[in-house]
């Protein structure tokens, strides 16, 4: 018989092969492919190696019983799904009935066979086979597209966060480039004698305006919470003796700045950032072995 459109592959266990003749009897009007196992050890076996549609097992069998194959195939990812139907001439009261449903049967079927009995039991279970493999794809497809929704999204946070880290090394850059001219405005002023010194004074504004650091750390939070929503809030929560330059500092180590360019977007000394560091690393709890970057990193 067909379901789906397919042939189906017909597990048959039993240790009578006169039984095997008989369903294959049962079967003779169609072209499923049918295996054979004398016990429930060689049934486990060809199951875990062939995968069948169904499994037909007998109860009462040398070696391995029906029950215990049932269990060690429950047991098992590759064959746990298949349906299994028991099959038994002796084992027929309902205290039987329900301890092989318990153990994992999908149906039972009792000896001697009835042809249109077993047809039908045969057909269902197929039917169920047929849906257990449907919702099996139908699931992988789901978890494919979502671990394909999920690169596309971690692909769009490294992006963001390479533009986020660009953005911090501009700021640096722009602010250690005026901070140099600064210095190198003052040094021509006393070169000159003040000969300059309003234009001088200008050019100094102008220069300071560029390098308000209250408001390059807007900017840059603004787009640092699109990248890692809730990190400074996470931050605060849980740490809430730190300081809201603390806070900054946080956020540029959580994008992997090094201590130079921390200092430079802070506006204090290299020295004085390790100090912050190690500052920080206390109110967090950590010990001196314990490394602040990574231990940031994990939040």
């Amino acid at each position: 018989m067909t379901i789906n459109g397919r042939l189906n592959r017909i597990l048959i266990a039993d240790d009578d092969p006169v039984n095997l003749e008989v369903i294959l009897d049962f079967l003779a009007d169609h072209e499923d492919e049918v295996l054979y196992a004398p016990n429930g050890k060689r049934a486990c076996e060809l199951a875990i190696q062939e995968l069948p549609d169904v499994i037909i097992m007998d109860w009462e069998m040398p070696i391995m019983n029906g029950i215990d194959a049932i269990a060690n195939l429950r047991k098992n990812p590759l064959t746990a799904d298949i349906p299994i139907i028991v099959a038994t001439g002796v084992m027929t009261q309902s205290n039987d009935l329900k301890t092989a449903m318990e153990t994992g049967a999908v149906d039972f079927l009792r000896k001697p066979f009835d042809p249109i009995e077993f047809k039908s039991r045969l057909s269902t279970t197929l039917r169920l086979s047929a849906s257990y493999k449907e919702i099996k794809e139908q699931k992988k497809q789901i978890e494919e597209m979502a671990a394909k929704e999920q690169e596309l999204l971690n692909s769009s946070l490294q992006q963001k966060e390479r533009e986020l880290s660009t953005a911090a090394i501009f700021d640096y850059q722009k602010s250690e480039l005026l901070t140099k001219l600064l210095d190198e405005i003052k040094r021509l002023d006393t070169v000159t004698n003040n000969l300059y010194a309003p234009e001088i004074k200008k050019i100094t504004r102008e220069i300071k305006s560029f390098l308000d650091l209250d408001r390059s750390w807007s900017n840059f939070k603004m787009h640092f919470e699109e990248v890692h929503p809730g990190f400074l809030e996470k931050v605060g929560e849980s740490f809430k003796e730190l300081t809201s330059n603390e806070q900054r500092v946080c956020a540029y180590l959580k994008i992997g700045l090094n201590n130079k360019e921390i200092a430079t977007l802070t506006n204090v000394e290299s020295a004085s950032v390790r100090r912050a560091l190690n500052r920080l690393k206390k109110k967090m709890s950590l010990t001196p072995e314990d490394s602040l970057r990574d231990f940031i990193d994990s939040m």
